[in-house]
């Protein structure tokens, strides 16, 4: 993969430079973001599309036309447009265009391909033609494509089917590759990267609002532009039935009279405004990720990571993504870090690249007896995450012969020291003995699975305690803290071991973060390309992904060094900031997925219980009752098992935070609402398909930390949760309005994995969950309950709260059911189900509640 070619400007960057408003004064607000009315902003979007939609059906200059009409959504950003400057106003260059110079090349030369094009055309269909006659012909050659590429296009090759369906293929990335509209930038990402060049390490809070604002609108403008193309494809004309000239201009540019390659036309715009996009949140993220890097974690920063999603990313998988990375790579590790709300979008490749350059010789460990992946569709599918833990002490210094003795703790010096207590650091003892854990304390996270877990009275490999000794003296540390030598199996030692767990990496001095995969990686020459490896690795290795190692992480995250190959060590700070600093972006941004990782002022912040379970929502932890521990030491807490006990220390919960299949504490009144754990575990449910068989499936609906949604109060006499949501009240006839609408059935061909039992000729439930919510409804309403249909709010106690949305799940959108035996006074949680309307529904409103 070449380094930093970066895509090309569609005018010299001093050009843009010239044409912008002052730098100090330069402002991304943008009149569309502004709009609160929902309907009168979708209106203003779609005539947005209008001259877009004009622009690609004159090819000789559509991208001048597409980059000019995108500037007006940042109408204070410039003094003019390029395309209509004055030779005379070039600004000569200076470093701040140098350094934007810098930062434009290292963006991935041409967006991620997510989409197929479609290359053929109506007209080519009318005459019979074939799409190798389209290829052939040079028809997009002759328009949207780049000169060098068009002779390219234009071969003809064999006959030979296999080599046509080939060349099909390969069409596709060398028609997306050589685009006018991938290949170079337009200029709102041109003004977005010289404001960042300019702003350094500055944390400008207004400017990030604003440019989040700008990418969420982009966000909308494409989901508009989709459903306009949906509309075209379908000869849907109704919406555009309006006599206002804006609205018949739209239907003209969308139903044109005469109706000629118009397919290959509103796909080049589909690609220019996903190419915008994709840009625009890279950059976006590369600025929020930026500040945490040189000023600290930062809750109020980290927040602005929640961004709108598409509704297109619903079409997308892993594999959409990974497309031939190797089998090494565990598919899970890769959807978590794939899913998280900072790589929403994002782009893959350089990850990939660099990860597969190292590990592309090796076969898959997912599966037990296999060379192959997992499926990555959930964490139980990977046998590293369920399967048996590795022998404890099965792993061995590289320098050891694998015969060395074992060294038990001396357990009287264990209880002689105060805790937390750390072995010190001796290479030449005969019993592990004990000091107080402090700031010379080297910290050791690692995982089970790697051979180094156990106990004290079981005693740890020689070879192991001298290598630990030896890292602790190169960091200038005198004692070291590992769980296996630490944490005692004996019950009230073990509880106080875990209690004081937080206290350790806070305090210690260093660190250090132990993983097989990471130490395989020779760091002698820490080039740029041996960093980027170390952190492509570092974001999907077995420790990334574990929830205690996050954790510990969380607590030590002032002072995290990489163990590597021969035992090399460097700090993770310096490893991030040299990346961002001088590595591919598309590479540096994806560290906004693990907030653990980022270097923080004050790590034993306490988390709030949202951001807490939302960070172990999709780790794992070994035993069950380990995930409400990390969760309530991540929350300051003790540590304690106990689930209640969290929840009654809490007085308030973001309400957009419980829109999970979590499931739910049933045992106490008060608190049907509260989370049981953070784990979000694919959860088996059945749909009624006639008397007497079930359509089975699962859901996963994961959380979200729910920022910026309205707080529900946490209230104790009596107990429950009280706050405003947006609600729908269901009767017979509503519900059956609703069912006739989206439960719909088909014949699925292929085998049922979970419902062998069902005759293939037989129609099921395309959306099952959608039934099954439908059945608990009408039981509900049959045993006299009130029923509401509930989803929250914006922190403004109004507005739907959106932040959730459009994540790139598949199962769209989502809804809490609650009950009511007393007539409304109060209401019991009965789950999360797909709920398919949206919130313009006219049923919706706002009303305030207690559940209980």
């Amino acid at each position: 993969m070449p380094q930093f070619t970066g895509p090309q400007p569609l005018y010299p960057l001093e050009v843009v430079r010239s044409c912008m408003a002052d730098l100090a004064n330069l402002s991304l607000r943008s009149p569309l973001s502004a709009l609160d009315d929902d309907h009168e902003k979708r209106w203003q979007l779609q005539e947005f599309c209008t001259p877009m939609l004009l622009a690609v059906q004159q090819p000789s200059d559509h991208l001048e036309k597409l980059d000019a009409h995108l500037s007006t959504l940042l109408p204070y950003a410039f003094k003019r447009h390029p395309g209509i400057a004055s030779m005379s106003a070039y600004k000569p260059e200076d470093s701040n265009t140098c350094r934007a110079q810098a930062m434009l090349s290292r963006l991935p030369r041409v967006p991620q391909p997510l989409f197929g094009l479609p290359l053929y055309n109506s007209l080519l269909l009318r005459n019979r033609d074939t799409l190798w006659d389209g290829i052939k012909g040079g028809t997009w050659a002759s328009k949207y494509v780049l000169p060098d590429a068009r002779p390219s296009l234009r071969l003809q090759q064999a006959d030979d089917p296999n080599a046509m369906m080939q060349l099909v293929y390969n069409m596709q990335d060398l028609a997306w590759n050589n685009l006018y509209v991938t290949t170079f930038v337009d200029t709102n990402t041109v003004v977005l990267i010289t404001l960042i060049a300019f702003l350094g390490s500055k944390a400008d809070l207004g400017i990030a609002k604003d440019f989040l604002n700008y990418i969420n609108t982009l966000a909308e403008l494409i989901d508009v532009y989709d459903s306009l193309v949906n509309a075209a494809a379908f000869g849907i004309t109704e919406p555009f039935s309006d006599p206002c000239p804006s609205v018949q201009e739209l239907k003209a540019a969308l139903f044109p009279e005469v109706y000629d390659e118009h397919e290959q036309g509103r796909a080049i715009l589909k690609v220019f405004l996903w190419a915008v996009w994709q840009r625009s949140m890279m950059l976006y993220f590369y600025y929020i990720v930026g500040i945490q890097l040189d000023h600290g974690y930062s809750s109020t920063w980290n927040a602005l990571l929640a961004v709108r999603g598409l509704k297109r990313l619903e079409d997308l998988d892993s594999e959409d993504y990974k497309r031939s990375s190797t089998d090494y790579l565990c598919s899970w590790a890769f959807e978590l870090l794939r899913t998280s709300r900072s790589s929403l979008g994002l782009d893959f490749r350089t990850m990939l690249h660099r990860f597969d350059a190292h590990f592309g010789e090796r076969t898959g460990r997912c599966i037990n007896g296999s060379d192959s992946t997992c499926n990555g569709d959930q964490p139980e599918s990977c046998h590293r995450f369920t399967g048996s833990e590795t022998k404890a002490q099965s792993a061995h210094a590289t320098t050891c012969d694998r015969n060395c003795r074992k060294i038990i703790w001396s357990e009287s010096s264990y209880k002689q020291n105060a805790s937390p207590r750390a072995v010190v650091a001796k290479h030449d003892q005969d019993f592990l003995h004990y000091c107080k854990a402090g700031s010379q304390t080297l910290a050791i996270s690692h995982v089970w699975s790697h051979g180094q877990g156990g106990r004290p009275e079981e005693g740890v490999n020689e070879c192991l305690h001298k290598r630990y000794c030896t890292l602790a003296g190169s960091l200038n540390c005198q004692s070291y803290w590992i769980d296996s030598t630490c944490i005692p199996s004996d019950g009230p030692l073990r509880k106080e071991a875990i209690a004081t767990i937080n206290e350790v990496f806070t305090n210690s001095k260093v660190t250090l973060v132990s993983d097989a995969d990471l130490q395989s990686l020779d760091l002698t020459s820490p080039s740029i390309e041996a960093m980027e490896t170390l952190l492509s690795i570092l974001l999907v290795c077995d420790w990334n992904v574990r929830a205690w190692t996050m954790l510990e992480a969380t607590r030590g995250s002032r002072a995290i060094h990489v163990q590597c190959k021969d035992d090399r060590t460097i700090s993770l700070t310096e490893l991030l900031r040299e990346v961002h600093k001088k590595g591919a972006i598309d590479l540096a941004v994806l560290v906004g997925s693990a907030q653990h990782l980022l270097p923080s002022s004050d790590p034993g912040r306490a988390k709030t219980v949202e951001e807490a379970s939302y960070m172990l929502s999709q780790r794992h932890a070994s035993r069950l009752e380990d995930e409400v521990m990390i969760w309530s030491l991540l929350n300051n807490g003790p540590g304690d098992k106990e689930i209640l006990k969290l929840w009654e220390s809490q007085s308030k919960v973001n309400t957009a935070f419980l829109i999970s299949s979590a499931p739910r504490i049933t045992t106490v009144r008060g608190y049907s609402w509260a989370p049981l754990i953070p784990y979000i575990r694919p959860q088996l449910r059945s749909a009624n398909l006639d008397a007497s068989q079930k359509q089975n499936y699962t859901v996963r609906y994961p959380s979200y930390d729910g920022q910026g949604s309205f707080i529900g109060r946490i209230e104790a006499e009596p107990a429950g949760l009280a706050s405003k949501w947006l609600v729908w009240d269901m009767d017979t006839e509503t519900l059956s309005t609703y069912r006739a609408e989206s439960c719909c059935r088909s014949i699925y061909p292929e085998p049922l994995a979970m419902n062998p039992h069902i005759d293939p000729e037989m129609p099921i439930y395309e959306q099952p969950d959608t039934a099954t919510v439908c059945d608990l409804i009408a039981e509900s309403l049959e045993n006299g309950r009130r029923v509401r249909v509930l989803r929250p709010l914006a922190e403004d106690g109004v507005t739907p709260y959106e932040g959730g949305s459009h994540r790139g799940e598949r199962f769209g959108l989502m809804a809490a059911i609650c009950v009511s035996v007393d007539a409304g006074d109060t209401w019991e949680w009965r789950g999360v189900y797909q709920w398919l309307e949206d919130t313009s529904h006219p049923g919706w409103r706002v009303d305030e509640m207690l559940l209980i």
